[in-house]
């Protein structure tokens, strides 16, 4: 594929946490964004940064297909492209997703940048309730794509593998377990505010529900084993009693509106 002749930057870095239990992370610089890796122990992303601002347009995503980014070694990354669509996850868990960490929706400005969010290194078994359209993970989403339109932000994100046996679904078919939880913090530059979450990988984890899993950003990183750099924002809420609401968007169609502003969620 064609993103595979440009340029690549990898480096690798200490875990933070536990020196003596955890591993060296890869740090990978894609078009747009950037992606910590866990090589030794998960097999797969552990954290993801990138900056986002007003959409200037949007490359179609017809024919762009999951690939090995074969600049990085296999056990840094899922052992097979085929998706987590199987039947022989009990239908009580509900069905999996190949879940972006990175959103292609916000990459594509460019076939570069929106070819690489289809590495499968930037994806990892989601339930698909909390994925998709309902789904908590996906409000996130919609909430970047609507507040990009009003002020830049920067988005952090991430996995906690946890260590629940039972979720653990794929590691015979792509070598990688079942993160227990997923998060992310957004922070808009205009007002110097920002929101995070914590949330369960689970059906559990609604749009409707959001709220449930606010955390503040002293707590967030209590959970974290690894957590990357914060610049400016490091301590800009210590105060995990008054933490705010998500940021509202209303959703009519593809039209979304907050602040008074509409935008499009294409």
């Amino acid at each position: 594929m064609i993103h595979l002749l440009f340029a690549i930057f990898i480096t690798f870095l200490p875990f933070e946490g536990n020196a003596q239990a955890a591993p060296d992370l890869l740090k990978r610089e894609y078009h747009g964004f950037t992606l910590w890796l866990d090589c030794e122990k998960h097999h797969g992303a552990v954290a993801f940064y990138y900056e986002i601002g007003k959409d200037k347009g949007n490359v179609s995503h017809r024919n762009v297909k999951f690939d090995y980014d074969r600049k990085v070694p296999l056990n840094c990354q899922p052992q097979s492209w085929r998706s987590y669509r199987t039947t022989t996850v009990d239908p009580f868990f509900g069905t999996w997703d190949r879940g972006h960490l990175v959103p292609a929706n916000h990459m594509d400005s460019s076939k570069s940048t929106l070819m690489d969010t289809f590495s499968l290194t930037n994806t990892l078994p989601q339930n698909s309730t909390f994925n998709q359209a309902k789904g908590a993970w996906h409000q996130t989403e919609i909430i970047t794509e609507c507040y990009r339109d009003i002020s830049p932000l920067k988005v952090w994100g991430g996995v906690i593998w946890g260590h629940d046996p039972e979720d653990d679904f794929f590691t015979g078919t792509h070598g990688v377990k079942t993160p227990d939880r997923w998060w992310k913090l957004i922070y808009r530059l205009d007002k110097n505010e920002s929101v995070a979450w914590v949330f369960p990988n689970r059906q559990s984890a609604k749009a409707s529900n959001i709220d449930h899993f606010l955390v503040s950003i002293k707590d967030l990183k209590s959970r974290l084993d690894f957590m990357p750099d914060l610049g400016e924002i490091e301590g800009l809420d210590l105060d995990e009693e008054r933490l705010k609401p998500s940021w509202p968007v209303t959703q009519s169609g593809e039209k979304l509106t907050c602040e008074g502003q509409t935008t499009s969620s294409g």
